[in-house]
Parts: structure tokens; sequence; C-alpha cells
């Protein structure tokens, strides 16, 4: 009887799986997954949205059709959007949403909480601001495995072996609904068939209100993340020549202290890395020794006029308020942020260059 309940179960194992398998096949065949979509303005309130599917063609190769459309809701574009397309559009494989800088400049939290609250669209897909039009981006052939793939693989690169920090749809929100901290996006252009980063937009209350240029995220990233990868070239003072150091290591700090009642933020930053390369003929101890000394100022004082930007700004991408609000005992937060601009805050850094990569 065992035996007989046993083969029950699995033939009816099977024929559900051999089911429910066909009827997955055909829905796939017959459906568009959207790999990208972007936000430019249009007239009045309204907003265009474009979104590109990749195209599987019969040489294995991939091609790109996008669709475009407008309307006042970002959730509505997708509706728009359905009347042009032979199949059904559909959200859940998005990878990147990219937004148009002056777009972002008048505000796109409405824009970005329609995707959280999209339960097809994961919380980790990349986010990106684009200067220029979106459109011009998703209408364009990108890469060799499709548009929405090209952009993906490149952000992500440029967060896990680069200088971006993450910025994906979770981080985001998290960051702008936390107190004590402001979020920020990669900014992107498009240059002939290719795109490039070209720093990173800060937000507050949902609107881009500055930007770091793609040189110093080498330095924001160790402010906000503890990290490996990434480089950095220096050109040695007083010379023609630079060295290029390779980041395999990075940690930082952050230490809230009062002195004679008033707030004193430190900010360790400690840095490993590799001489990868030098223009000179060779190196020897002391010159790695300059190195590090001029490495060690250059961290601290592009950090250090970073964070003065951003108090003078008012705004907080490194989260600063935030560990105050969760390390400092008995904190007045209201009389933390009406003091912020005016909050010392201190960069200390620590090199060691572990090796030399380069042939001396």
């Amino acid at each position: 009887m065992k035996k007989v309940l046993t083969g029950i179960a699995l033939c009816t194992i099977t024929l559900i799986t051999i089911l429910y398998g066909r009827i997955s096949e055909e829905i796939i065949d017959e459906i568009n997954m959207v790999a990208a979509v972007g936000f430019d303005r249009a007239e009045g309130q309204k907003i265009k949205g474009t979104a590109v599917i990749p195209v599987f063609k019969a040489d294995k190769s991939i091609d790109n059709a996008s669709f475009t459309g407008e309307s006042v809701l970002a959730k509505e574009i997708i509706n728009v959007l359905q009347k042009k397309s032979a199949d059904p559009l559909v959200t859940g494989a998005v990878r990147v949403v990219l937004y148009e800088n002056e777009l972002a400049k008048n505000g796109i939290l409405r824009y970005i909480d329609a995707l959280q609250r999209d339960a097809s669209i994961g919380s980790k897909i990349n986010l990106a601001i684009v200067e220029g039009k979106t459109s011009d981006v998703l209408e364009k052939s990108l890469g060799n495995r499709g548009t929405g793939e090209y952009l993906s693989i490149m952000l992500q690169h440029n967060i896990e072996k680069r200088d971006l920090p993450r910025s994906d749809l979770h981080t985001f929100m998290y960051r702008h609904y936390m107190e004590g901290m402001d979020p920020y996006l990669p900014t992107m252009k498009l240059l002939s068939n290719k795109m490039e980063i070209t720093g990173l937009g800060l937000f507050q209350h949902g609107k881009m209100v500055a930007k770091i240029d793609e040189p110093d995220l080498f330095f924001f990233k160790a402010l906000v993340e503890d990290y490996g990868e990434g480089a950095y070239t220096i050109r040695l003072k007083g010379t023609d020549e630079y060295a290029s150091i390779r980041r395999i290591k990075s940690k930082r700090k952050i230490k809230i202290e009062e002195i004679n009642g008033e707030p004193k933020v430190n900010i360790t930053i400690k840095f490993q890395g590799i001489l990868s390369e030098f223009s000179g003929q060779t190196t020897n101890p002391k010159l790695i020794q300059k190195i590090v000394e001029e490495l060690e100022g250059t961290i601290k004082d592009k950090s250090e006029a970073m964070l003065k930007d951003f108090q003078e700004k008012n705004i907080d991408p490194v989260g600063i308020g935030y560990m105050a609000r969760h390390s400092t005992r008995g904190l007045d937060f209201e009389k933390w942020e009406l003091n912020y601009p005016n909050i010392n805050i201190e960069v200390h850094s620590e090199v060691t260059i572990t090796e030399t990569g380069i042939t001396q």
C-alpha cells in the first residue's frame, strides 16, 4: 500500500511539473521582458518614459527594441507603452532605471517610490542619472548583450571593482528615510556608442542638489564604505613623476566626541594598496615613503574639502548624523542638525603600501 501511494505521489508531481513547465515556456515566448526604463521631462506635468527590451535574433546576436510614451504618473507609463507592443510588457526583469538630470533636480522621489511599490521589481535594481535624455541612451544599441544588460553590467562593475558606492533602489530609499544621512546616485553620459561614469549626484528631499565629480569618487567611497579594489594616480610634488596605487583594502571609522560642550568628529581612513605603476625609472624605500606621505595628505585634504562642501550645502551623504545619533548617548539630534554646518570634522589617513606590482 505504501508503494502504491508513493507511486501515485511521484506521478502527480511529474504531471504537475510537465504541465506547469509547458505553461511557463509558452508565457515566456509570448511576452516582452523590459530590461531598462528611463524617465525624462515632458510638457506640463507629464514625464516621458522609455522602455527597452532585448530582441534575440536567429544568429544568436541580441538587438534592442524601445517603446516611448508619456503620462503624469510613472507607473502609468508601462500601461501607455503596452498599447505600442505586440506582446505584453513585463517589468519583472528590469535591471536598470535611468532619470534625466534635469528631472532629478526637480525631484524624482515619487517616481522612485512607485518602483518600490511595484512588487514585480526587485529592490536591488540599479538607479542612475543621465546627463541628457534617457531616451537617447535607451534608443541606442549598446554592447553586445542588449542595452539594458550593458548598463547593468557597467554599473555593477564600477560598484564592485571601481569607485562607485552602492546605489540600488533599496539603498537609495533607506538613506532617504533614515535620519542623519542623504542618498546619492551615479551620473552618466552617452559618448557615441558607449556610456561613461561622470560622478555621483547627491540628493536631499528627493532632489539632486549637488554632484561629486568622477576623480573624487575614490575619496568619497572611502568615507562611506569599507571596500577593496579601485585605483588612484598621484603626481609627486615638485616632480613630473606619477604613481598609480591600486587599493586592496580600505576601512573607515567615524568617532564622535564632545569637547568643551561642542561635538567633534574624527574620521580615520586606513588604506592598504599596491604601487601598480610608477613613471620614474626605479623605486626604493625612500620613494615609497614619499608616496605614502603624499597620498595620506591627499586623502585628508580631498576628504575634508568634500565634507566642508557638504556642510555648506547642509547635506550629509556620508551619514555622520546617523552615526552620531546611534553612537552618542543623550544626543539632542535637533540641535545636531542645527549645528551640523559648523561642526568640526577632521579626517586622519593611514596608508600602507604592502608591495610594488612593478618591475624595479
